[in-house]
């Protein structure tokens, strides 16, 4: 069951060395906050919806103004990696970060790319099919997260929608409201907490897996069909 909390946030994700890292897509900023408060302003000028960082503090983000994923490196140079997703939205790396991905917000697929040492994308292709209501036809697939067994949660307009390794939906968790889910994310003590937000409100509720932090690499589990 669903227990409501307070407050809300998107675009905002922890990274390596405690860092806070943000869209800010008014100001067309990205930027990073140290745990003292020091702000590093990582790129400007840029359009943004949401980001993911890896464990070694690289950044990819989501432009839907110009159907964009753009990526800035260690030393802080940016550029496009991949470009023609409709609307790219939410976005996340693989438990073993090897794997990037996007969520298409305008159509019922979630991407999927495999990521090279540069931070290149590669291989890309619509993989995970998300479950629509019969009108619209579009899942508004917004943020995600995944867990240590390689399942995919995407926040979308009929609840959270659960994927395996293999791209299928395996399970859809209600919404708590009427409203679509912007985004959801594991937390708690021991990782086993989802946290989902929509729009005023932060929903949270206890489940079976753990999910897993970007600064620590998890190998994933091989596929099983």
């Amino acid at each position: 069951m669903w227990k409501e909390d307070s407050g809300g946030a998107n675009g905002l994700m922890f990274g390596p060395e405690g860092r806070l890292y943000a869209c800010q897509n008014v100001r067309k900023r990205i930027v990073a906050w140290a745990p003292d408060g020091t702000e590093t302003v990582l790129a400007e000028g840029v359009e943004s919806n949401d980001l993911v960082v890896n464990a070694k503090g690289e950044v990819w983000f989501t432009d839907p103004h110009d159907q964009r994923i753009r990526f800035i490196d260690r030393e802080g140079r940016q550029r496009v990696v991949h470009e023609g997703i409709g609307f790219p939205n939410g976005i996340v790396l693989s438990p073993d970060q090897s794997m990037l991905t996007v969520a298409d917000y305008s159509s019922k697929w979630v991407w999927s790319f495999s990521v090279d040492a540069d931070g290149s994308l590669r291989n890309g292709q619509p993989f995970y099919r998300l479950e629509t209501a019969d009108e619209p036809l579009d899942a508004a697939a917004d943020g995600m997260t995944m867990d240590t067994e390689g399942y995919l949660y995407v926040a979308t307009r009929v609840g959270i929608q659960v994927c395996d390794q293999p791209g299928r939906v395996t399970a859809i968790i209600g919404k708590p409201q009427a409203a679509a889910l912007a985004n959801v994310v594991f937390g708690g003590p021991n990782l086993d907490t989802l946290y989902a937000t929509a729009e005023d409100k932060v929903f949270r509720r206890v489940v079976r897996r753990h999910g897993v932090f970007p600064w620590q690499v998890v190998a994933s589990p091989k596929p099983r069909l």
